[in-house]
């Protein structure tokens, strides 16, 4: 099947390019596409990657999911944030993630600020600066997620046109 080439490449680079894009853009789910043009040109062309490879961007994949979550606790919780205030802004992040782009950027600091003001009884305008600090963690999530696919696209070169 000579057609299978010409489809396998191009699949494969358009799903690394958008899910670059993604790791910076909250409404692409950057890292999974990568990891999804990977699988399916590694099923297309066997012979070109190895699974080493394959495997390395689907936990990577996993782990950029997981580096999100930890980066907007972890600024929440530099900004002050209480438990309350930290569950709220992880919360807030899951939800947002079925609201498109305005959930998905508003999540966390109002779960954050909800979880602060609900729980914890702060006054409304001290609530907002660990809320400010969940907002900057998906900032940092994302310029994490953005060195992890630049990583991803160097072990794709380097597997495809070098080994």
């Amino acid at each position: 099947m000579e057609w299978i080439p010409w489809v396998a490449w191009p699949l494969c680079i358009l799903l690394l390019i958008t899910g670059f894009l993604g790791a910076f853009l909250p409404i692409i789910p950057g890292l999974p596409l990568m990891a999804l043009g990977v699988i399916l040109h590694k099923l297309l062309l066997p012979e070109v990657l190895s699974w080493w490879t394959v495997a390395l961007f689907i936990a990577t994949a996993m782990l950029a999911f997981a580096l999100d979550l930890a980066a907007t606790a972890f600024t929440a919780k530099l900004a002050g944030a209480s438990r309350a205030g930290i569950l709220g802004a992880l919360l807030g992040e899951i939800i947002g993630l079925f609201f498109a782009l305005p959930g998905l950027l508003l999540g966390p600091f109002i779960g954050a600020l909800l979880g602060e003001w609900l729980v914890s009884k702060k006054v409304f305008r001290r609530a907002l600066k660990p809320a400010a600090g969940a907002a900057l963690g998906l900032l940092a999530g994302a310029l994490g997620k953005g060195m992890l696919g630049l990583f991803l696209i160097l072990v794709f070169v380097v597997d495809a046109f070098i080994f």
